[in-house]
């Protein structure tokens, strides 16, 4: 199975958080980067009645030659119906970190996820749609407004975006729309195992789970303490012996 070859650029200034290399490393089972994230300066001007930025003139500033099948273009403004993402013509997409990376920060998700998220979801939209990215002119159902958790989710309500950025799942439902669209057998379950990699740093997670069980913590807390102290009493008593014999 051919991977999908993916183009990844920043348009404008990036929150000071963001971690481009952190994308380009990202190693995928269903598609690869192509070369190194470049960055576009954003040259024109926001033309919404609340200072976004509309699917037009976003296209005016994005490179029309790249060399994946489809380009993701990272934003840091306000984009058209103050969505997070939108799909505009050519086979190009849009994320805006807009909004979202404060939801982000709070939650201690690291930003790069949101971007994780969207390159599985759009390489399967890609895929189901004929190796093409539909335009936002086109109806499509890939998305659902219930929040599961899943790669799919809407997220209408943006700060229901973190529950698809932990651990993020593809939903029963749209696991049947996926076969039902000829996605393969294959491509679904790599991108499954692929996308429990997308999740806070460890740190975070212990602290999740001390707040979560807080009882479990204090008790798994108290026997690692036991062990620890055996393990330093048997040390201690060795290195005394040792010294003796060296005496």
């Amino acid at each position: 199975m051919s991977k999908t070859r993916i183009t990844v650029a920043t348009v404008g200034h990036m929150p000071a958080d963001f971690d481009r290399k952190k994308i380009e490393n990202w190693k995928s089972s269903i598609f690869e980067i192509t070369g190194h994230i470049e960055s576009y300066s954003l040259t024109c001007d926001s033309d919404g009645e609340d200072w976004e930025f509309s699917d037009k003139a976003l296209e005016t500033v994005l490179p029309n030659n790249f060399n994946g099948e489809f380009l993701v273009a990272i934003v840091n403004v306000p984009i058209e119906l103050n969505w997070y993402s939108r799909r505009l013509s050519a086979s190009r997409v849009t994320l805006s970190y807009y909004e979202i990376k404060e939801i982000l920060r709070t939650s201690n998700i690291p930003l790069e996820n949101a971007a994780f998220r969207l390159l599985y979801a759009y390489t399967l939209l890609y895929r189901r749609s004929g190796n093409r990215i539909p335009d936002n002119s086109e109806s499509t159902n890939f998305t659902h407004d219930e929040t599961r958790g899943c790669l799919f989710d809407m997220n209408g309500i943006k700060s229901d975006i973190i529950y698809s950025l932990h651990k993020p799942i593809i939903c029963p439902d749209c696991v049947e729309r996926l076969k039902r669209e000829k996605v393969t057998v294959e491509v679904i379950s790599k991108c499954q195992n692929d996308i429990r990699r997308i999740q806070k740093a460890m740190f975070y997670r212990i602290s999740d789970f001390i707040k979560k069980h807080p009882l479990w913590s204090i008790v798994i807390s108290a026997v690692a303490a036991v062990i620890l102290g055996a393990i330093g009493s048997v040390l201690g008593s060795y290195i005394y012996e040792a010294i003796k014999l060296q005496a």
